[in-house]
This record gives C-alpha cells, structure tokens and sequence, in this order.
C-alpha cells in the first residue's frame, strides 16, 4: 500500500457544502423520526389551539379621511402656531403613531368603562378549563393549587385593559389613499363595532382640542406679550420727554455750521501759532545781535525803514551814536509788545477752540441718545401695533378651527371569522414538517467533516492508512493501562493494522522516523501515537517517543514523568544522551517528554539542535515516533516534517472539516520535499453512530467482526 498516489484527485462532483438530492434523500430519511416527533408536536399544538384558544372573533373598521390640504386661515404669520400644514405621507404616518399612542387608547378604556370587560381584564375572566382540573386535582389531595390573588388598584387594572386594547385594535393606511382604517377584533361584534366608532370620534376631538389649546397657547402669549410691549413703549415715551426737556436740544444742521466754525477756528490757530513762533525767533535773533553789539546786523536782519534811514545818517555823521541807540532800543521795545499781543491772542483763540469742541461733542453726544431713543420708541410703538392687531386676529380665530379628519365610514357588525379546524391542524403539520426538514437539511449543509474513510481518501488526495475506533473510555489518561489489559480489544487491532499499512508500505523507503499531527487539538494524535508505539514494542524493536509538543500544559496521557528525560534537556545540552536512560518501565519503550520552555518552540525546532539530535537518535532506535503539535495551531509540526521520514495526518471523524485537512495538508506538503509522503488515519470512529449515517459495515467493527475482538 502507498501512502500517496499522485495520480489521485479529490473527487470534484462531492464539493463541500452542497448536497444532492439523492443525499438530501437520504439525509432526510435518517432523520424521519425526528420529522415524525416534530410534525406530531405542532399536530398537537394546533389541535390544542382550535379547542382551548380559538373562540369566535368579530371584527370592525371605521374609516377616517385625512384631509389632503389646511383650510385658508385667517392668519397668516401666526399659523406655524396652529398647524402643522399639508399631510403628506410622513403625515399620515405620524397620525397613526399619535392612533396607537397610550394616551387616545386609555380615554377609550375610560369612555367605554372597558375595564369592567373580562375580555381586557384578566382579573374578572373564568378560569381556564387547564386551570380548573390542575386545582380539582389538588383538591382532591386536599392541597391548594392556587395562590392567593393580589389586589390591584385603579391605576393598574386601567394598565392592564390598555396592554389588552392594543392587542387587539390595529391602525393602518389604505394603500395611496389618505385612508386611517381602525380595526377593532374581539368576541363581541357590539362591542367591536363600539370601540372602533368611538376610537375614530376620540382621535376627531383630540385634533380639534390641540388645535384649540394652541391657538390658547398662543392667545396667552401674544396677550403677555402684548402688555409688556406697551409698557416697555410708555417706558421709552417718557424717557424721551424726559430727556428732551432737560437736553439742550439742537438742529442737525446748526451742529454741523459749528462743526465747520471749529474747523476754521483750529486754522487760524494754526497760522496765529505760526505768527507766534515767528515774532519769538525774530526778537532771539535781534537780542543776540544786540548783546553782541553788532549793530549793523540787527539793523539789517530787522529790516525797518526808521533803523535804515537812522544807521545811514549815523554814517555820514548827521545822527549821534546814542540817538541811535536810543532808536533801536524803541525798536526792540515795540517787537516786545507785538510779540505779547500776538501771544495773547493765540491763547483767547486756543480757549474759544476748546469751549467750543467740548460744546460740539456734548452735543453730539445728546442728539445720538436723542436719535437712538426715537428709534426705539418708535419700534416699540410698531411691535405693539402689530401684536395687538395679531392678538385681535386671534380672538376672531377662536371657533373657527375643525379637525385635519372626517369620519368617512362608520363601523358596522360583520359575521365571525372563518376559523377551520382542518386549516389550523394542516398548517401545524406543515410547520413540523417544514421545522424538522429544515433542521435536518441545515445540519447536513453545515457538515464538512469526514464520516468514512473513502470520503477521506476523496476529497484529500491522499491514502488512508487506516480507521481507529473511539475508545470506550471516560478518562483518557488510563488509555495505557487499557491498552496493557485488552490487547485484543477493537482499538488495538485497530493499531495494529495501522502498524502493519505503515510498516508495508514503500519498502525502500526509509521509515525510522514517523512524525504525527492533526489539524487542531482533540483529534486523539497523542493517544495514537502512544498506542502505536506501545504496538510496536511488540516486534521486539526499540521504540523512541518523542513528546514534541512543547507548548502545551496539560497531557494526553497520564503517566508518572518525574524520573523521564525531558526533550529540551537533551536540545539544549543540559545532558548528554548517552548519559541518560529514557526507558520508562510503565509504557514499556523509551520516551523524551515534553517540557515548557521560555524560549520559542519553533525556533528550538528550526535550530540546527534538533535535527543533530534526531541523527544521533537514530543510530540509538529502530523506529522514532514524534508526537507534534496541531499544524494549524503552530508552525512546530512544519519544521518537524522537513527532518522525518514519514509523517502521519490524523483526522478525526465525523469532527475535523474538510478545510482544515486541506489547509494541513497544504501546509505539511509544502515542507516535506524530495521522497517524503503522507499516510491518512480516521480517528475516533464512533461504531454506534456509523450506522445512523448509512455506513454500516464499512469499518468491519459491525456484528459481523465482533468476534474476533475482546470486549
């Protein structure tokens, strides 16, 4: 037998997934007496229904027309108050949630007393005729079966009568139609016809009264509002009186000839300062020429007609030197009291310039409070104008307003519903049918598991070595001791004959190291490799386990590991193998057991460690079997694979999906290069659940077999 045959394919007509009819069949058949249980429950069910729930029911619909636009209103700005506007379909959406709203449903309940009515008060109905015979049955133990009833007030027993109405009043729109129907079904056609009447008169008086407390609403406030506009107007009246008369009030215009009389004014302030620094710098220069006694110079830099004819006659000798002195002196005391005057006009000038911008800009300032309270006054007088006409327009509206609905038709007693036991039983049966079929039909669409080995071999590609059974075991970790004492149980020679399709197959290939993995944890691979180890033992060769699941914390198998050789010790060179002895006598073979590491597992595996250590390893052992972790869970199994021989994928029935056994052997083949092939093992076969999928006797564990196993 060859592990891998590469002209196989999976066979493209079974996808994952689908289902054919003839499966379908078939499925469906396994699961008749599940179709049975279930069509016979909803039998029941609707048997039950048509004789203990279904009564005669009436039912009533009074019709209500929306208008389609608001009637012309007499106001205009104030509307937005009043009305909502046209209704459209968002409209009309929202007069049936304003229908089923808690508070139209309980003016109902209280206008037609509804809560004297058993039918929406639990508390004054019979009792059931299931509640009957359970309290006549404990009556005849002498124990009482019901409990004491609790009071309810009022306000609960209303509650409770509304939750009633709502289920049994519905609201609804005719399709493009502005159409409220209100449907009212009970087990009285009077009152269903009374209901429905009076819901649509409610719903007609609850339009007219919002409309009438808004336009109240808004009475109220334009009214107060009103009142503190015309006070607030007479308040601005008087402080206008108030502040005319004490103002001293000028015209517009006259302010703006004073403000062109203080521009003139600040340019003769300017020249006349100009005038003043001229006479100053005139009479500095003459009294330096002075001091200096240069004459000549002050005569001709002071530029007078009298000094020129003076200091002329000086020089030809007709006018004395102190005579001319004297008339500088003269001179020079005139300039003094120009340059006074000059002084003392620019200073009257600079006060009237002053006074008379200060009396600007008070002015100004009185005729801009005079302006902004004319202006407020008179937007008061106009604010209170216009909501003292609005307040009036609203007392003429009062009366006017009618409801956005009509009562288009009356609600009228009809015959009961048609109610037919033989619908209501044939509808419970269809229900079973359709409920249990799909069950079955949803199930078998999400298995994607394997159930045989010639679906496995199918849809993988691969050869199947072999099938082990489940072993009958509830703990797992005494599965040594159960091999040890049924040698000849189903299981073992299940092992067996995976022993043998290993050792068979390929005989020129070299089979010293065989590696194990799964797709995921829980698939038995730990439990199989210890079986067939222990399995091999029995053809007096030495067998090697090697524990390279590294990562996990809890084991398989339960065996005493406080004297075993630890994997890591030997990879790591705490110790030498040829120093240790790996033999445990409780299995029966030598076993390097798994330890936790800081270190990464697979970079232990990746290093040049491990493979050194498999060499010498097998120079030591006739077959080594390595117990790896799941290759979808962690790369440890990859890199395994790349120094082994063979390597064994285990699949777990009716469990591992079809997906991950692809995935795997993807992974696995990607790693295994030149020679190296994969073998297939179905593990954990339940024998009594093979025959409810239509696999009886496919595995040989069947009755036919039995005998030549240990029980």
């Amino acid at each position: 037998m060859n592990f891998h045959n590469p002209n196989h394919t999976p066979n493209p007509s079974i996808p994952e997934g689908d289902i054919g009819l003839a499966k379908l069949a078939a499925s469906l058949w396994r699961g008749k007496w599940i179709l049975l249980a279930f069509v016979l429950f909803f039998v029941g069910v609707a048997d039950l229904y048509d004789k203990y729930v279904v009564v005669p029911l009436y039912s009533a619909t009074a019709k209500i027309a929306l208008k389609e636009n608001q009637p012309e209103k007499i106001l205009t700005d104030i509307e937005s108050l009043m009305t909502n506007g046209p209704i459209t379909d968002t409209g009309i959406n929202t007069e049936l949630e304003v229908l089923r709203s808690g508070d139209l449903v309980g003016k109902l309940v209280d206008s037609l007393d509804l809560t004297k009515q058993p039918d929406f008060n639990p508390l004054l109905r019979e009792p059931r005729l299931s509640s009957q015979i359970i309290t006549q049955f404990f009556a005849f133990f002498g124990v009482a079966s019901e409990k004491p009833k609790i009071p309810r007030s009022p306000e609960e027993v209303r509650s409770i009568a509304i939750n009633s109405v709502f289920n049994v009043i519905t609201f609804s729109n005719t399709r493009k139609t502005r159409v409220i129907n209100i449907s009212v079904t009970t087990t009285k056609p009077a009152l269903s016809v009374r209901m429905a009447n009076k819901m649509a008169a409610l719903y007609i008086e609850s339009q007219i009264q919002i409309k009438l407390d808004a336009l109240a609403n808004a009475t109220e406030f334009l009214s107060s509002r009103t009142s503190e506009l015309k006070n607030d107007f007479e308040d601005l009246k008087a402080q206008l009186t108030n502040f005319s008369s004490q103002s001293e009030l000028i015209n517009p215009n006259v302010l703006k000839s004073q403000e062109i009389q203080l521009r003139d004014m600040r340019t003769r302030l300017r020249e006349k300062s100009e005038i003043v620094e001229e006479k100053m710098d005139m009479r500095l220069i003459l009294q330096s020429f002075r001091e200096a006694g240069n004459l000549q110079a002050l005569i001709k830099h002071a530029n007078d007609f009298r000094l020129n004819r003076a200091i002329s006659e000086y020089r030809n000798n007709n006018l004395p030197l102190d005579d001319l002195n004297m008339q500088i002196e003269k001179f020079m005391l005139k300039n003094d009291v120009e340059v006074e005057r000059e002084q003392k006009q620019f200073s009257a000038l600079e006060t009237s310039e002053t006074l008379l911008a200060k009396q600007i800009e008070r002015q100004s300032k009185e005729l801009i409070v005079l302006q902004q309270l004319k202006r407020e006054t008179e937007t008061a007088r106009l604010l209170y104008e216009s909501f003292f006409t609005r307040l009036q327009e609203m007392n003429v509206q009062l009366g006017l307003e009618t409801a956005d609905g009509r009562l288009f038709s009356t609600a009228t007693q009809s015959n009961p519903l048609n109610q037919i036991k033989t619908k209501i039983l044939s509808f419970g049966g269809v229900i079973g049918l359709i409920i249990g079929g799909s069950l079955i039909v949803f199930w078998e669409l999400r298995f994607s598991g394997f159930r045989s080995v010639n679906d496995l071999r199918d849809n993988s590609g691969y050869s199947v070595l072999g099938g082990v059974p489940l072993i009958p075991l509830r703990d797992r970790k005494t599965t040594i001791s159960y091999f040890k004492t049924k040698p000849n149980s189903m299981v073992s020679e299940a092992v067996r004959n995976l022993r043998t399709s290993i050792l068979m197959s390929n005989p020129d290939q070299d089979k010293k190291v065989i590696m194990l993995t799964s797709s995921i944890p829980k698939e038995g691979k730990t439990i199989l490799t210890y079986a067939l180890a222990q399995n091999m033992v029995g053809l007096n060769k030495r067998i090697l386990l090697i524990e390279a699941d590294i990562r996990r914390r809890t084991h398989s198998v339960k065996i005493d590991r406080n004297n075993t050789i630890a994997l890591l010790d030997l990879m790591m060179g705490h110790k030498e193998f040829k120093d240790v002895n790996p033999f445990v006598e409780e299995l029966g073979f030598d076993i390097l057991t798994a330890t936790r590491s800081d270190m990464n597992a697979a970079d232990l595996f990746a290093s040049e460690r491990f493979p050194k250590l498999l060499t010498e390893l097998r120079e030591n052992y006739d077959h080594i079997l390595i117990d790896s972790p799941p290759i979808l869970s962690v790369p440890d199994a990859r890199l395994i694979s790349a120094v082994s021989d063979i390597n064994i994928y285990i699949v777990k029935w009716n469990k591992t999906t079809r997906a991950q056994v692809e995935q795997g052997l993807n992974m696995i083949s990607s790693t295994s290069i030149g020679a190296k092939t994969i073998g297939l093992v179905l593990n954990q076969i339940d024998p009594n659940n093979t025959k409810a999928y239509g696999y009886t006797g496919s595995y040989g564990y069947d009755s036919y077999g039995s005998k030549y196993y240990e029980s």
